[in-house]
């Protein structure tokens, strides 16, 4: 059976992985959008020849030519493709792997998309991450690999179907664990904002430490001066610096990092919206819908239709002719 992408303007992507993989990789010229959709897989968008945007949640992420941009699973997300040109996409079912406890405090910590910008990275970090996609672009189409942007046509994509070599599918999963590890230690760097620069290194790291602390007790009642009293600062100081350093409140970031586990809890069918609430560190049914409609513009009941592999679509006409 074929792979395939499916997509509609009513709002889901049905992801087919690679024969006998949870993996797939296509490079794109199409100029289409992508309707508000989410997904259990890592969606990493690296732009070669056009920018796009990406709105993720109530963030927006303009990403040029050559920068990266990874969408952390469950993460309902649209894309706008302005102009034509290639684009390199990688999707990877991570539901098996999240269990991992510092898999999962990377998600949380870079949820809803992490931005890698190629203009402020550090050569060495850039060139490191892009060696990374080479890598799994190599061992996805084998020799295909080694086509030019330029002989791509600009009404088709390419996507492989063949199965990979043995133990292809480790070796990719492998290096893409390399890749949210290198991330995850450089988060403050990709993150860093002119309000951030204005955070002493002083208090980065004590604040860079109540991040990773608020990543694994964020279900648990947390106040804002307990985690004052917990980073060494008086309340108000605390207050100041830690809206510097992320760019929102405490409460704010505590709400964000509950409805990014809350989003992924939806994609398991057996679990109440009230069960998710309160799993999600939320005192009450009504308080989470209310915050997760603020939050993704959609109450969770509707947000879990939005599921691909739930509720599948009818096929992409853009790539109906690839799969005959």
């Amino acid at each position: 059976m074929k792979s395939q992408l499916t997509l509609t303007t009513n709002a889901k992507e049905k992801i087919n992985h690679k024969i006998n993989t949870n993996l797939r990789m296509f490079i794109n010229r199409l100029h289409s959008d992508f309707p508000p959709h989410w997904h259990n897989d890592v969606e990493i968008i690296w732009p070669k020849e056009a920018h796009y945007k990406v709105i993720c949640g109530n963030q927006t992420y303009h990403v040029d030519i050559d920068d990266i941009l990874m969408i952390c699973p469950a993460v309902l997300h649209e894309i706008f493709s302005p102009t034509p040109g290639a684009r390199i996409y990688i999707q990877a079912d991570f539901s098996g792997i999240i269990s991992l406890r510092e898999m999962d405090k990377a998600f949380r910590l870079m949820s809803p998309a992490l931005l890698i910008k190629k203009s402020t990275c550090p050569p060495d970090l850039y060139n490191k991450l892009c060696d990374y996609l080479n890598t799994i672009m190599k061992l996805y189409f084998g020799h295909a690999s080694h086509f030019h942007m330029s002989e791509i046509p600009d009404d088709d994509s390419i996507i492989s179907f063949t199965e990979l070599e043995p133990y292809g599918e480790l070796e990719i999963y492998s290096i893409l664990i390399q890749f949210i590890s290198l991330c995850g230690k450089n988060i403050d760097l990709f993150r860093k904002t002119d309000s951030k620069a204005s955070v002493s290194v002083k208090n980065s790291i004590p604040l860079s430490n109540v991040c990773s602390y608020i990543s694994e007790h964020f279900t648990q009642d947390l106040s804002l001066e307990k985690i004052a009293a917990y980073a060494g600062f008086s309340k108000y100081h605390f207050e100041r610096i830690f809206n510097e350093y992320t760019g929102m409140t405490f409460y704010q970031y505590l709400q964000q990092m509950r409805i990014s586990y809350a989003q992924t809890l939806l994609s398991n069918p057996e679990l109440s919206v009230t069960d998710i609430a309160y799993q999600a560190g939320f005192a009450s049914g009504v308080s989470f819908t209310r915050a997760f409609k603020k939050s993704t513009g959609y109450p969770p009941s509707q947000y879990r239709m939005l599921n691909e592999v739930k509720h599948p679509l009818n096929a992409n006409p853009h790539f109906a002719n690839l799969l005959k």
